[in-house]
């Protein structure tokens, strides 16, 4: 298994989604993942070490770990089989090491929340893999102005035609959006999940 870190949040151009970068501790090798919207929202809190004032989901996994009295030793990103990522958490229990199943987005931020050190399998870095500034290239889009330019001209548009279903979605990624980079203090989530490709 290879040691990596997360080094941020990036958008997918153009407007497609979110992407968590893992980068392999002594190397140069890097492993884009695409997440959804309130994933890469707590993953961008957990990097900032913002708060909420009452616990959100990831706050409450680790207070039920804690009265437990298990701890998570480490999180692994361990296949990509059909464009999708799996993960294992490993928690170590009175009853000894247990291996709970994950999404890697979930994975990450328990890992994050937890000070856990986070792995990623050889394989899947030789198949979805890249490599110095080849990666930061790929992971580079439209400016965040931009983005949140193109992101407010379709919440009016939506807004306009009264689809407030999408107009709320939309609204949810401005937020997400102006989140990353810790630019705005964050805002109480109202809940909804979005799916994830990961």
């Amino acid at each position: 298994m290879i040691p990596v870190e997360v080094t941020g949040i990036s958008i997918s151009p153009p407007y497609q989604g979110y992407v968590v970068i893992l980068k392999e501790k002594d190397g140069e090798q890097w492993l884009p993942i695409f997440i959804g919207a309130t994933e890469a929202h707590t993953i961008s809190l957990l990097l900032q070490g913002l708060k909420y004032v009452r616990p959100l989901t990831y706050d409450l996994f680790q207070n039920l770990l804690d009265a437990s009295a298990a701890k998570v030793s480490r999180v692994e990103v361990t296949d990509l089989k059909e464009n999708t990522f799996y993960a294992t958490v490993y928690v170590d229990t009175q009853d000894g090491r247990k291996e709970v199943d994950a999404r890697p987005s979930d994975a990450i931020a328990l890992a994050l929340k937890t000070d856990a050190d986070i792995f990623v399998a050889p394989h899947v870095f030789t198949e979805a893999g890249m490599r110095g500034e080849i990666a930061q290239a790929e992971t580079t889009g439209p400016s965040k102005e931009d983005k949140l330019m193109e992101l407010n001209r379709r919440l009016k548009e939506a807004v306009e035609k009264e689809e407030y279903e999408e107009a709320a979605r939309i609204r949810d990624e401005i937020k997400v959006l102006e989140s990353v980079g810790g630019e705005h203090a964050p805002e109480e989530s109202n809940g909804d999940d979005e799916p994830s490709t990961s």
